[in-house]
């Protein structure tokens, strides 16, 4: 029993030394032409990845060839194009039929389509009516007659020569921003620089009255505000009245977008990318310059003379109100935004400095009645500019604007408010006006 059991571990140990013996035999090391040269050094080749081959020894690594493969996943890097929601998705999809297989949702604001460019413009027309005072100023004034009233009084009937400051008339003009992206901080802010010209449009206003009959019982007279009596009994006057408003501002604009988009698998499997509803809001602070100047020309014909000789004079009166102003604003904006369209709330408000210069002229020819006078003032304006503007957005680029706006001054010299037949200069204030301009607007905003 022993030697079998002797037996049966020799050959065992017999195997075990053949397996051992040709697996070394596989392992053993290669022969090369030349007897004594040193095997290949395994090395990666410098351009290794590049998708080419490169020359060299048999044994580098091999590198596969593009050609020959269907294409490989890579993460998409650059942004969806920007010929519209549709097209781009479309655009997308057809660059690799399984991105979507193998790619996560694209972590894009639809902000990066309606904004997308380093510079943005602003051309817009803004119509607006010019409103100074409720009651306005009567220059002259004619009874025609009398009537009676429901309470059994006499009440006068005239006609009246006055300049209406409530509604001065709609003019155009135009106003262009011109703004450049800075950079985009860490809470996905865009920061911004612009800068606004408004300007070039002219408020006008006149009036013309003729005395229905010229006699001592019925004439034209001069009404309040002027106190004087120089263009007393004229037998016909007119005015011509006209402001003109420039604008010119610098800001910093800091504003938030729109939340990231989704990507939504629709019931035929296609996937569809929606712009989610969002709120956005910005910061303005910058500092602006406002020229407000104003012109009257009020002229009197058929004033007899002091002397009673029946020779008719002409009164002549002119006044310019220059206004410059300059100082900082502040504001925010809110909008509701969608993928297509997008309206929203702007407020600014500062305070200027504001340089009054007035400076008027009185005169009747063939009398002594003349006058004139200079009067410089510095005092504060506060300003107020609000608007609510909505955006259709035509192409990713190109948005249309439509809008309403007002734009309210305080404690401004204008020329009515100047009318005293002062012969020279006093110290009485001059900025005392109010004035406001509100209307509408329509332009184009486009990011390149």
């Amino acid at each position: 029993m022993a030697n079998k059991k002797l037996f049966l571990l020799a050959l065992i140990g017999l195997g075990l030394s053949g397996v051992r013996i040709a697996a070394q035999e596989q392992l053993a090391a290669p022969t090369y032409e030349i007897p004594g040269d040193p095997p290949p050094q395994l090395a990666v080749p410098e351009d290794f990845g590049s998708g080419t081959r490169s020359p060299g020894p048999a044994s580098e690594l091999p590198i596969p060839d593009d050609s020959s493969s269907e294409g490989s996943l890579e993460p998409f890097a650059d942004s969806v194009g920007s010929g519209g929601f549709a097209e781009s998705v479309e655009e997308f999809a057809l660059r690799d039929e399984t991105c979507f297989a193998y790619e996560p949702a694209l972590l894009e604001s639809s902000g990066s389509w309606v904004r997308r460019g380093f510079w943005y413009s602003e051309v817009d027309v803004v119509i607006s009516d010019r409103i100074w005072s409720k009651d306005g100023t009567v220059l002259m004034s004619q009874v025609v007659g009398s009537r009676l009233t429901p309470l059994g009084r006499t009440q006068l009937v005239t006609n009246a020569l006055a300049i209406n400051g409530g509604q001065f008339g709609a003019e155009a003009a135009p106003r262009l921003k011109l703004g450049r992206f800075l950079f985009r901080d860490g809470e996905n802010r865009d920061h911004a620089v612009e800068f606004i010209i408004y300007g070039g449009g002219q408020w006008a206003q006149d009036g013309r009255l003729d005395a229905s009959t010229v006699n001592s019982a019925n004439t034209t007279s001069l009404s309040s505000p002027p106190t004087s009596t120089a263009f007393n009994r004229a037998t016909s006057s007119q005015f011509d009245y006209t402001s003109r408003l420039n604008s010119f501002e610098m800001n910093y604009h800091v504003s938030t977008r729109m939340r990231k988009d989704r990507m939504e698998l629709e019931p035929s499997g296609q996937w569809v990318r929606r712009a989610q509803p969002s709120m956005t809001r910005s910061l303005i602070a910058g500092v602006r310059y406002i020229n407000l100047e104003e012109g009257l020309v009020w002229q009197a014909f058929g004033i007899p003379d002091a002397n009673n000789d029946n020779n008719l004079e002409t009164g002549l009166y002119n006044v310019r109100a220059d206004n410059d102003m300059i100082g900082t604003h502040l504001g925010f904006s809110v909008a509701h935004e969608r993928a297509l369209w997008s309206i929203g709330f702007r407020l600014k408000g500062g305070i200027f400095l504001n340089r009054s210069d007035v400076d008027s002229s009185f005169s009747v020819t063939g009398d002594v009645t003349s006058g004139g006078s200079r009067i410089e003032e510095d005092n504060l304006t506060f300003l107020t500019d609000a608007a609510v503007i909505a955006k259709w957005h035509l192409r990713p680029n190109v948005s249309l604007r439509v809008g309403v706006e007002g734009l309210f001054l305080t404690s401004m010299a204008l020329a009515p408010d100047q009318l005293d037949f002062a012969p020279v200069g006093t110290s009485a204030r001059i900025a005392g006006g109010d004035v406001a301009f509100l209307g509408g607007l329509i332009g184009l905003e486009t990011y390149w």
